[in-house]
């Protein structure tokens, strides 16, 4: 889930790693168009009422064994755990934050894990950066921006007109 920066970077990893590949999904056409030319396999639309449905049908009518949700917003966090099959494992990311609207009882009859990462461990840096030197992984995109202008770059961040990391240089 979200096809931003972030997600780009996963594709990446996951390709190095040997993945066959995933569907993105994210609100904006314009990153859900890279998704698709970085490799995704698909690229839905969160906003559409049939999202899940898409989901489904795009990974070949067959329920997702992972969901990583990069935003962490009630809505993306819903599709992700639906498109779970029993035994599933969802893996939060993204902290917009808000509250899940699942009745709890489907965590167990789902036998669903739910797994908050916010940070990897020391290991997991030195096999990201082993891959980076490789150039399997490009280096996640950097815009500077003049410090006058952050108040615009915060709103351009909030709108999501930024792909990668925004830095405000002097």
């Amino acid at each position: 889930m979200g096809a931003g920066g972030l997600g780009l970077m996963c594709l990446q990893l996951l390709s190095a790693l040997g993945g066959a590949g995933a569907v993105m999904v994210d609100i904006d056409p314009a990153k859900r168009e890279t998704a698709l030319k970085a490799g995704a396999l698909a690229a839905i639309d969160g906003a559409a009422p049939d999202a899940t449905q898409q989901i489904i049908k795009a990974l070949g009518d067959s329920p997702a064994y992972a969901a990583i949700d990069l935003v962490g917003a009630p809505a993306t966090t819903s599709t992700a755990f639906d498109c779970l099959i029993k035994g599933g494992k969802l893996i939060l990311i993204g902290l917009f934050g808000g509250a899940s609207q699942w009745p709890l009882a489907l965590i167990p009859m789902k036998a669903a894990s739910i797994i908050g990462s916010y940070v990897g461990n020391l290991q997991e840096l030195r096999e990201l950066i082993a891959l980076v030197k490789t150039g399997k992984v490009a280096p996640i995109p950097i815009t500077t921006f003049p410090m006058d202008e952050a108040d615009s770059t915060l709103s351009l961040l909030r709108q999501g007109g930024i792909t990668g990391r925004a830095v405000l240089v002097r």
